[in-house]
C-alpha cells in the first residue's frame, strides 16, 4: 500500500511538471504556426505581385510591337507615295 502511495505521489508530480512544460511550450508553438501562416501568405503576395508585373509586363511588349509595326506600316505607305510622286513627275517631264 505504501509503496502504492508513492507511485501515485511520483506520478502526480509528473503529471504537474509535465503540464507546467505544456503550458509554458503553447505558445511558442502557436506563435511558430502564426509564423508560418503570415510567412505563407505573404510569399502569395508576393507571387501574385509578381505575376501582375509579368501581365503588364507583357501588355507593354505588345502595345509595343503592334506600335512599331504600325510605324513600319506608315514608313512603307509613306515610300510607297514618294515612288509614285516620282514615277508622276517622270511621266510629267516625258510628255
Amino acid at each position: 500500500m505504501n509503496m502504492m502511495n508513492g507511485w501515485l505521489i511520483l506520478s502526480i508530480v509528473a503529471l504537474l511538471f509535465l503540464s507546467m512544460y505544456v503550458y509554458a511550450n503553447v505558445f511558442v508553438f502557436l506563435e511558430r504556426i502564426r509564423e508560418k501562416k503570415k510567412k505563407r501568405a505573404e510569399q502569395q503576395n508576393l507571387e501574385l505581385i509578381a505575376q501582375e508585373k509579368e501581365r503588364k509586363r507583357q501588355i507593354r511588349e505588345e502595345k509595343f510591337k503592334k506600335l512599331r509595326d504600325r510605324s513600319k506600316e506608315i514608313r512603307e505607305e509613306l515610300k510607297r507615295l514618294e515612288l509614285m510622286k516620282l514615277s508622276k513627275m517622270k511621266a510629267q517631264k516625258a510628255h
